[in-house]
């Protein structure tokens, strides 16, 4: 579509093209929404209120916000000011990991007018919460917000595309019928007319009749008819939009939400609403509304649960700080606990006691621990112990003994301070670990000899029964 200046040689009689202009219609012909129409909305909007009401305030205010953000966003998507897809709409809505970043690509002019749009929602909210009336006043101050980022639009004119300086908050001065693909235009309201009929449109939005209306009935009517007018030079679907979304937030607390890939479709509901077909405009509005109202109940469940990208990002961190520092620690410890339990063992040889050993290094959800797995045999007896060894860090940093040395006997348990371990073992460390190794290998001893005594009575028994 194209928005023309008048002295185009294209429209050589503008005031031919005024004298196409429909005035919206009246809301008492608004009708078609059927009573399995508004039972399917009552149904999503009572879970939603369910789901509300079993959640803190500030929760359902973020899970609206994740709906605010993306109409926000796409809203001037629709309009071709910029491109989006759903992943960049949802990590903008969402606030997910790197959507700073992601939004930085797109350029600073792109992050302007999301901002500008966000404030125009937030506005929209505000009143919405207040319950506060519509005036022709607000919905200027609506437009001067959501187009405080764009300085000028495009106009074809006899010399070409041309760009002319946007007046906001203000009713247009020119023009601004549309041409069409097929040379035909769609014409708007006359620039003097656009003072009467914003005026009789404020007076349906604040009438008695229509604030007893379904939401769908009135967000549909009272975007149709700002769009029919075209009240400012650009600017207009966004302000529809975002006045639409004013019934939404009274109804069941949350905006108007058109994604930019529902353009196309968008535009086909308006268009069969300009023949008279009423049907798909308000059944488009009634499924965006659930949709909505859907995305904002699974939002509720987001609080409390990091966002995938989160965590991936987290676990990476945590992967490299476990490669970094903990799991070489734990390798470490590991190794230490080995060298020294060797030593003390190969002193026994002669007495015929060895130790087999066995590494390994595993991750808990508390941080790495190394596992040395051991058995302690008797040559003569054949007779063995099996004991794991294992040295665990904690990758809570606030704690002050992070390295514990376990084996099963939870009694012999050493806590030890992170510094004495890295970034090397220290030696008050070494003759603690000498100390600690030389209290479980006795115990290991005793159970050795007791096995082996118990063996030999067993034996003894069994021969002389």
């Amino acid at each position: 579509m194209e928005t023309v200046d008048p002295s185009a040689p294209a429209l050589t009689d503008i005031r031919q093209a005024d004298r196409l202009y429909q005035p919206f219609p009246d809301f008492a012909s608004w009708k078609g929404l059927t009573e399995e129409d508004r039972d399917l909305w009552d149904r999503f909007a009572k879970g939603l209120e369910a789901q509300r009401a079993a959640v803190p305030p500030e929760v359902f205010g973020r899970a609206v916000e994740v709906a605010m953000r993306a109409a926000a966003i796409d809203t001037g998507a629709i309009e071709g000011l910029y491109d989006v897809d759903r992943g960049f709409t949802m990590s903008v809505a969402t606030q997910a990991v790197a959507w700073e970043h992601a939004m930085g690509e797109k350029g600073e002019e792109v992050r302007a007018l999301f901002e500008a749009q966000l404030e125009a929602y937030e506005l929209v909210l505000d009143v919405a919460t207040k319950r506060r009336p519509v005036y022709e006043a607000w919905i200027r101050q609506l437009h001067e917000i959501l187009c405080a980022a764009q300085d000028t639009y495009k106009v074809l004119t006899p010399s070409g595309w041309q760009e002319h300086d946007l007046v906001k908050g203000q009713y247009k001065t020119l023009p601004n019928h549309v041409r069409l693909k097929d040379g035909t235009f769609h014409a708007y309201a006359p620039v003097d007319q656009v003072p009467q009929e914003m005026h009789r449109l404020v007076e349906i939005l604040t009438s008695p009749e229509f604030d007893a209306a379904h939401p769908v009935l009135q967000a549909s009517y009272a975007h149709y008819a700002l769009v029919n007018v075209h009240p400012f030079a650009d600017g207009n679907g966004r302000v529809a939009r975002a006045l639409a979304s004013l019934y939404f937030y009274r109804a069941v607390s949350v905006p108007l939400v058109i994604f930019a890939n529902q353009r196309l479709a968008y535009f086909d509901v308006l268009h069969a609403a300009d023949a008279g077909h009423l049907d798909p405009l308000l059944a488009f509005f009634r499924d965006r509304g659930i949709d909505t109202m859907q995305l904002v109940t699974e939002s509720l469940h987001m609080p409390g649960s990091p966002l995938p990208e989160e965590i991936a990002v987290e676990l990476a961190a945590l992967r490299a700080g476990k490669r970094e520092l903990d799991e070489p620690i734990a390798s470490r410890l590991v190794d230490a606990i080995e060298t020294e339990l060797l030593r003390q063992v190969d002193r026994l040889h002669p007495q015929g006691i060895f130790l087999r050993t066995d590494k390994n290094l595993v991750f808990t959800a508390d941080g790495p621990r190394g596992i040395l797995s051991t058995d302690l045999y008797s040559q003569l007896s054949g007779e063995a112990i099996s004991r794991d060894f294992r040295a665990s860090v904690d990758t809570d940093a606030r704690l002050a003994f992070r390295v514990q040395l376990v084996t099963d006997l939870e009694a012999l348990r050493l806590d030890v301070r992170l510094e004495d371990v890295s970034p090397e073992l220290t030696e008050s460390f070494r003759f603690r670990l000498t100390n600690w190794i030389k209290l479980n290998l006795s115990q290991m001893l005793l159970e050795l000899r007791k096995q082996v005594k118990d063996s030999l009575e067993s034996s003894s028994e069994r021969k002389n029964p």
